[in-house]
């Protein structure tokens, strides 16, 4: 990804995640929890998936487009809940914050982070194959035209 594509988007996903934060808007406002649960998974693997290849990492996780969208999923899965146990700690931590952490609530936002994920990692998946031009079902072989 060109290094202002990485900024933007990094800027984005802060601005909407500090924004929901700071004026409490991620329940009130319609979808903009559900839009932040997709937008974040989706830039922080898509982020991390170009710096592992531009650092020298190997296909071993991305071989193929499918491959990239289950390591995507797995790393959504991995992160969403993750993030769903920090917001239940900071709930009993601080009552008065009121985070909302009802089960329905968690399960829809983890399901949301397992799409993101997935997505992000389909879509560096995407540009890194025609970054480094190569076949998308065999990253061992050129890009054929």
């Amino acid at each position: 990804m060109p290094r202002r594509w990485v900024v933007g988007l990094l800027v984005f996903c802060t601005l909407l995640n500090g924004a929901g934060f700071l004026w409490d808007i991620f329940e009130p406002v319609p979808l903009y929890d559900e839009v932040a649960h997709v937008v974040t998974p989706f830039v922080l693997v898509a982020i991390v998936a170009e710096i592992v290849y531009r650092t020298g990492g190997d296909d071993e996780f991305f071989g193929t487009p499918r491959r990239a969208v289950l390591t995507g999923a797995v790393i959504g899965l991995v992160g969403a809940t993750a993030w769903e146990g920090i917001e239940i700690l900071l709930d009993l931590l601080f009552p008065e914050a009121s985070i909302d952490h009802a089960p329905p609530d968690t399960v829809f936002d983890i399901v949301l982070g397992v799409i993101g994920g997935a997505a992000g990692a389909y879509a560096a998946d995407l540009f890194l194959d025609r970054l480094f031009n190569r076949s998308r079902t065999n990253p061992r072989r050129p890009r054929v035209r």
